[in-house]
């Protein structure tokens, strides 16, 4: 306990934000008791259609979880007996779009009564959550960071799946050159959430890191396999169906509303620009942050610099982001803690970080109100601090490069 609880302002840590960050867990904690124990409260509502695909999977009709209505009938006829309280499923029905080998993770899910499952996946994503992020920076000012950004708290309460597919993501920056192959195992795993590897196979060609790719060729298949013989190959076609519907329900006609669309595409859209043009400038604006990414990946810098652009990045490529899935960028928050150890100690360097977690912070506590939105803006925020500390990173071995160029010549 005493490792993990430790701060050292000579390494980076800032005791001042370390407290801001402790008062608004606290805040968060008070916020969501009407959630979990009020009457009108939706707490999990989003795993209500994780816990009844399993249900529905378990009876041998999984491909059927993928029918938006079939679903919600089995959620009415399981779910009747919590009198919809805190509790209300029938009201407001949550499809199912998951690729098959989620399957695996939410069938042994419905085995348990909905309410214990609900606490039973919330406590693995959140204990998966912090291991990584002790594992990326293993002191107490980087857990109270992951612990009070808004997006993690709109995870826990909806029971999405954004914190382990956040904390998968994170673990396989870190282990992606110690055990490269653990490292295609998660990317594997990785395969349920896939808009947040979207950018893995091009670093990971680009750095030339053969063996994790293979590992994630092999890994892949393998899952898929393993889904089909338990589930059902028909499972295949229904997710196929189901990912047309959403594709055509969110992204054309905006039976989802825009502002839940945490991408550029989203934010154009909700500007009033049409499907074609807003696809178009979504298209540009991520291939040139993708490019930027790439050419950071293979340049001079650390390793820390370069996993947080990826994930800074990564919600800027997917037209399908929402703002639960923004954990990802306080992975990217806690690679430059590491990135910017010495210079957080600094004022310039503690200014530049609070500023950076302050508009991330602020965005997340601002979208339910002003229903707008605002990822994009929170990934530039994030990829700002990125450019600061590349510059600087830039600056600092300029001299040595210098130096050992002057002694080339002279010898």
């Amino acid at each position: 306990m005493k490792k993990i609880l430790h701060w050292d302002a000579s390494a980076g840590d800032d005791p001042a934000l370390m407290v801001a960050c402790a008062v608004l867990f606290g805040v968060s904690i008070l916020l969501s008791i009407p959630a979990f124990f009020g009457g009108a409260g939706q707490a999990g509502i989003d795993f209500s259609c994780f816990w009844g695909a399993g249900a529905m999977a378990l009876e041998g009709h999984a491909a059927a979880a993928y029918d938006w209505e079939q679903l919600h009938q089995q959620l009415v006829l399981r779910l009747q007996s919590l009198n919809h309280a805190p509790y209300p499923y029938d009201q407001v029905p949550v499809p199912f779009f998951y690729p098959p080998v989620f399957f695996l993770v939410v069938a042994p899910l419905a085995l348990l009564p909905f309410p214990i499952a609900f606490w039973v996946w919330s406590a693995a994503k959140l204990s998966c959550w912090l291991l990584v992020v002790h594992a990326i920076r293993p002191r107490s000012a980087a857990l109270l960071l992951a612990l009070a950004a808004p997006p993690v708290f709109y995870d826990f309460i909806s029971g999405q799946s954004a914190l382990l597919a956040a904390s998968l993501l994170g673990g396989i920056l870190l282990t992606l050159d110690r055990r490269s192959l653990l490292s295609g195992i998660l990317i594997a795993l990785l395969i349920f959430k896939p808009q947040y590897g979207v950018l893995l196979p091009f670093v990971l060609i680009a750095t030339g890191r053969w063996r994790v790719v293979i590992t994630a060729a092999l890994m892949i298949p393998v899952l898929l396999l393993l889904a089909g013989l338990i589930f059902g190959w028909d499972t295949f076609d229904g997710f196929r169906a189901a990912a047309t519907f959403a594709t055509t329900q969110f992204h054309l006609s905006g039976a989802l509303p825009w502002y839940k669309l945490q991408s550029i595409y989203g934010l154009l859209r909700d500007a009033g620009l049409g499907y074609g043009l807003a696809m178009a400038f979504h298209v540009a604006i991520a291939s040139v942050v993708a490019v930027g990414v790439l050419i950071l990946w293979r340049g001079h810098v650390s390793f820390a610099v370069k996993a947080a652009s990826l994930l800074a990045a990564t919600p800027l490529i997917s037209p399908y982001f929402a703002i639960y899935d923004m954990p990802i960028l306080v992975v990217a928050l806690v690679f430059l803690m590491n990135a910017s150890a010495g210079r957080l100690a600094s004022r310039s360097g503690r200014s530049a970080f609070r500023i950076a977690v302050s508009v991330v912070f602020v965005l997340g506590y601002a979208f339910p109100f002003v229903r707008t939105p605002l990822g994009p803006m929170m990934c530039a925020t994030v990829i700002a601090l990125i450019w600061t500390r590349y510059r600087q990173e830039a600056g600092e071995t300029a001299p040595g490069e210098e130096l050992r160029k002057s002694a080339t010549v002279g010898g």
